[in-house]
């Protein structure tokens, strides 16, 4: 489970990185950081699902960090659909 954990701090990093690269970009260059940005949000969720169903996180905790990146992932979502 090391593994996951990590994984999930990479896509954690990698969704931030490109979120603030979106928002400095222009035009469609923009918008695919973005949709990058949403989609390490998506995954760090999976990891965060299966690190608490393994028991490696509390499922209490799991539950708080899955809402947390599910409400940025809306948000990065949000900002997706007003990107041109």
């Amino acid at each position: 489970m090391g593994d996951l954990a990590d994984q999930t701090r990479r896509a954690v990093v990698s969704a931030e990185l490109n979120l603030v690269e979106g928002l400095a970009a222009r035009g469609g260059r923009r918008r695919q950081l973005l949709e990058v940005a949403h989609g390490s949000l998506q995954e760090a969720k999976a990891c965060v699902r299966l690190l608490g169903a393994a028991g490696v996180l509390p499922k209490d905790q799991a539950r708080r960090w899955w809402r947390e990146l599910d409400r940025a992932g809306a948000l990065t979502w949000g900002l997706i659909r007003k990107a041109r």
